[in-house]
């Protein structure tokens, strides 16, 4: 057995997360591991900038996919919050926030359920979003860890500025106008924050003949996922009480891949 540490794929599993998570490759090489950071700074649009404020809903959600020797590993998390600051009529003035709750995490990688409950409560120990199966983690470090949140502090590549312009197509009974952009921002995870971009299509949508500066919701969608590496962002194999498991990384078996890949679903409601 070589220096390099192995990590069962069985273990491997459970490092995916909401978006995104990172294992350190070997026992005697640390991880590049991004800044530390407790929060972000706010990130809300320029005094004077015409915005609508819409609220992040429970019906937000991320996938989260990596690519493993001998599987496709696969998660998702349900439920978000965080507000986006939109200008319709200039959406380069639009900023926001997104968080996504890492505890909500569950693995899907499985047909049978049971395994995917067992690896969907290890993920979640090794992201220190809640207790292990032989003993409590510190309730402050199950809330620092929780959420995963995305900073937008500017727009690029822009298909349209002003959406009010656009002709509107039909969804249903709504009125949809849509368009596609990047989002430069940062992201922090577990304590570590990367700048990030991110490619989205934004449909901005209406009550059937509503004005077209007053759109009652906004889905949020990437065109495609959000590359993460996973080594940035410090979660370690985990015990049952929550500690550091160094034996984890030489058990047998397979490497699991370096990034993970994270797709968003992010449902907004407009706010009075």
């Amino acid at each position: 057995m070589t220096n390099k540490c192995k990590v069962a794929t069985s273990t491997a599993v459970w490092i995916c997360a909401g978006m995104v998570l990172s294992l350190a490759g070997c026992d005697d090489k640390k991880p590049n591991l991004a800044p530390v950071a407790s929060a972000l700074a706010s990130s809300s649009a320029a005094p004077g900038a015409s915005v609508r404020k819409f609220a992040v809903d429970d019906a937000s959600k991320t996938t989260i996919e990596m690519e493993a020797p001998k599987e496709k590993i696969k998660a998702a998390t349900t439920g978000g919050t965080g507000t986006l600051d939109l200008d319709v009529a200039n959406l380069l003035n639009s900023r926001g926030e997104v968080k996504m709750d890492l505890s909500t995490i569950a693995m899907t990688t499985f047909a049978e359920a049971e395994k995917n409950a067992s690896q969907t409560l290890h993920a979640r120990t090794w992201l220190e979003v809640a207790d292990g199966e032989s003993g409590k983690i510190d309730e402050q470090v199950k809330q620092t860890h929780r959420y995963a949140v995305y900073a937008i502090r500017s727009i690029d590549n822009a298909s349209a500025l002003d959406v009010t312009k656009l002709p509107p197509t039909k969804d249903g009974s709504d009125d949809v106008r849509t368009v596609t952009l990047t989002t430069k921002g940062e992201l922090l995870v577990h304590g570590h924050k990367v700048e990030r971009d991110a490619d989205l299509e934004v449909a901005f949508r209406y009550d059937a003949g509503a004005a077209a500066d007053k759109p009652k919701a906004v889905w949020v969608t990437t065109r495609k996922p959000l590359r993460v590496v996973l080594a940035e962002h410090d979660v370690k194999p985990r015990d049952g009480f929550g500690k550091i498991a160094k034996s984890s990384f030489h058990l047998l078996g397979t490497k699991v891949a370096d990034n993970a890949e994270i797709s968003l679903d992010i449902r907004a409601k407009a706010q009075p």
